[in-house]
C-alpha cells in the first residue's frame, strides 16, 4: 500500500507545475465572482493533477492487490472519472446548471445501482426505496457542497484530505483493504495542497472540487464492520459538516431572498469569518483545527461502542450547529453596526433611536 500512496503523492507533485505552466500559456485562470476572495491570475485546473494521480495509483493498487476485486471498484472509479471530465468541461466552457445536474445524477445512478448505498441508520435497516433516495440525495448534495465551499485558499483541499484520511483509518481499523484507496486519494490531495496552501499558486477548479466531493460521498459506501455501519451516516455528516452545513445555509439564504440556488454570494462561512475580523490564514486555521477535532472524535467513537459512539457523534453534530449559529449571529451584529455607522457618517450625526430601529430591521435578514 505504501508504494502506491507514495506514487500518488509523487504524481500529484510532478503534475502541478506542469498544469500551472499550461494554464499560464492558455490563460486558464480562476476569475473572480461574488463568491471568490482572491486577487490576481491564479491557474485553476489543479483538479486535473488530483484526478490523474489518484486514478492512476488506485488502478495499479487494485490490479496488484490480490485481496481486492478490481471490478468491485470500477463503478466508483468510472463515475468519478465522469464527474471529473464534465467538471473540466465546465471549467473551460461553463456548462448549464441542468447539464451538470444530469451528469451528477447519472454518476450517482452508476454507483447506487451497483450496490453502493446507505443500508442502515443506527441499526435500522432502510427500506430499499428510502435507501436509494437517501444515497442519491447524499451524493449529489455532497458534490455540490464541496464545490460551493471552495472559496478560500487551502480550504476544500484540507477538508477533503482530512475526511478521506479519517475514512482510511476507519477502514483500516475494520480490516477493509479499501483503506488503501482512501490513503491514495489523500496522497493526491496532499500534492495539490503543496501548491494551494495560502498564498495559493493553483486552484483545483470545479473539476477538482466536484471530483473530491463525489469521492468523499461514495468511498464510505463500501461495506464494512458492524460498528462502522451502525454510525456510518452520522459519521459522514460529521466529516462533511463544514461544506454540508454551509450549503444548507446558502440554499436557505437564496430561497429566502428569491435568488437562484446556485447563484454566488459573499455570505459563506469563510466570508463571515473574514467580515468578523479574521484574516484568510486565521479563518483557514480555525476551520481546519475544528475539522481535525471532528475527525479525532469520529475515530474515537469507533473504540467506545455503538451507543456511546452515537452519543459522542451527536455531541459533535450539536457543536457544529452551535458554531454555525454563533458565527451567523455575530456576523449579523457586525453588519448592523457597519450599516449604522455608514448611515450616521452620511448624515453627519448619530442615529436617533427610531432610525437605529430601522437599521436593525433592514439588517435583520442579512
Amino acid at each position: 500500500m505504501s508504494l502506491f500512496i507514495l506514487l500518488s503523492i509523487v504524481l500529484s507533485l510532478i503534475s502541478m507545475p506542469i498544469i500551472i505552466h499550461f494554464c499560464n500559456k492558455h490563460n486558464l485562470y480562476d476569475y473572480q465572482d461574488a463568491r471568490k476572495i482572491h486577487s490576481g491570475n491564479i491557474s485553476r485546473l489543479g483538479g486535473v493533477g488530483i484526478a490523474f494521480a489518484f486514478i492512476t495509483s488506485a488502478a495499479l493498487y487494485l490490479i496488484f492487490n490480490q485481496q481486492l476485486s478490481t471490478m468491485k471498484s470500477l463503478p466508483i472509479l468510472i463515475a468519478g472519472l465522469i464527474i471529473f471530465v464534465f467538471g473540466l468541461l465546465d471549467d473551460i466552457l461553463t456548462l448549464p446548471a441542468i447539464v451538470k445536474l444530469i451528469v451528477q445524477l447519472a454518476a450517482s445512478a452508476l454507483v447506487t445501482f451497483n450496490g453502493y448505498r446507505f443500508t442502515q441508520i443506527f441499526g435500522w435497516v432502510l427500506p430499499t426505496p428510502i435507501s436509494f433516495i437517501l444515497t442519491f440525495g447524499w451524493i449529489v448534495g455532497v458534490i455540490n457542497a464541496y464545490n460551493l465551499i471552495d472559496g478560500l485558499d487551502g480550504l476544500c483541499g484540507s477538508l477533503s484530505f482530512s475526511a478521506v484520511v479519517t475514512l482510511g483509518v476507519l477502514y483500516a481499523l475494520s480490516s477493509n483493504m479499501e483503506a488503501g484507496l482512501c490513503f491514495i486519494l489523500g496522497g493526491a490531495i496532499f500534492g495539490f495542497l503543496c501548491f494551494n496552501w495560502p498564498p495559493a499558486k493553483l486552484f483545483m477548479g470545479d473539476d477538482g472540487s466536484q471530483f473530491l466531493g463525489f469521492m468523499v460521498a461514495t468511498i464510505p459506501l463500501y461495506s464494512s464492520s458492524d460498528i462502522f455501519e451502525y454510525n456510518k451516516f452520522l459519521i459522514m455528516l460529521i466529516l462533511t459538516a463544514f461544506p454540508v452545513f454551509d450549503t444548507v445555509a446558502a440554499i436557505w439564504r437564496r430561497l429566502r431572498d428569491k435568488r437562484p440556488i446556485m447563484s454566488p454570494d459573499r455570505a459563506h462561512l469563510h466570508h463571515k469569518l473574514l467580515n468578523i475580523g479574521y484574516t484568510k490564514r486565521q479563518a483557514l486555521r480555525l476551520i481546519v483545527f475544528i475539522q481535525l477535532l471532528l475527525c479525532t472524535m469520529v475515530i474515537l467513537s469507533f473504540f467506545i461502542g455503538k451507543l456511546k459512539g452515537t452519543a459522542m457523534l451527536l455531541e459533535g453534530f450539536i457543536f457544529m450547529v452551535i458554531f454555525f449559529s454563533v458565527i451567523h449571529y455575530t456576523n449579523r451584529a457586525i453588519n448592523r453596526k457597519k450599516l449604522a455607522e455608514e448611515i450616521a457618517a452620511l448624515d453627519g450625526r448619530e442615529l436617533p433611536k427610531q432610525e437605529e430601529a430601522n437599521v436593525n430591521e433592514i439588517t435583520a435578514n442579512k
